[in-house]
């Protein structure tokens, strides 16, 4: 069977993630189905099978979508000229609002939640990797500019990735209805920008009379 690889998705894919997306954060995952997929897109099932043989490849590569956005927008972004805190605060406002995309588009069902556990095991795990990467260059700019005094960019980079995953790994495990779903999401974000003012707290440098 052919297996196509995804990685520079064509128009007629970008049609069908488009199309999948909008399904995936109106109803959630598990209540998508692909006929309605391939209705929306106007292309027969059997064609959208070419493109992705099941609902679990388009939504792998929905998210992979919305991460590769994510990345290259805060790339560009911190090249831009502003002070590292200030960085370093757009970047955890981009990734609750991140969080709150991949939410939606998750959401609805607990089962749903357990059967997607491997994709998001998968995906995250080159996502932390080119994060990292990201928030040790922050962190080293402000180091160099003497705004920060973080003995280790990369453990530094490290300890505010994993405490931010910590609390979206939480934020997930306590979802019970969609009614709650909301209110954890605005928690979550909440808990979030507090936790990044503390860090940053402990890693600004301190100005001397």
């Amino acid at each position: 069977m052919h297996v196509r690889s995804h990685t520079h998705p064509d128009e007629k894919e970008m049609l069908i993630l488009t199309a999948a997306q909008r399904r995936f954060a109106g109803y959630g995952f598990s209540k998508v189905t692909m006929d309605e997929i391939a209705l929306d897109v106007g292309m027969a099932k059997a064609s959208l099978y070419y493109y992705y043989p099941t609902k679990e490849d388009i939504f792998r590569a929905v998210i992979k979508k919305e991460q590769g956005a994510f990345l290259g927008h805060m790339a560009a972004l911190l090249k831009q000229p502003a002070p590292p805190e200030r960085k370093l605060r757009e970047y955890v406002h981009h990734r609750s609002r991140l969080s709150r995309e991949l939410s939606n588009l998750t959401f609805l069902g607990s089962q749903s939640w357990q059967d997607l556990k491997p994709i998001f095991k998968d995906l995250f795990k080159t996502f932390s990797s080119k994060e990292k990467h990201l928030l040790t260059g922050i962190i080293r700019e402000g180091n160099e500019a003497g705004a920060f005094e973080a003995a280790s960019p990369e453990k530094t980079a490290s300890l505010i990735l994993h405490a931010l995953q910590g609390l979206r790994f939480r934020y997930f495990h306590s979802l019970e209805s969609v009614a709650a779903a909301a209110a954890h999401i605005e928690d979550l974000e909440k808990d979030t920008h507090l936790l990044i003012e503390t860090l940053l707290t402990g890693i600004l440098k301190r100005k001397y009379d």
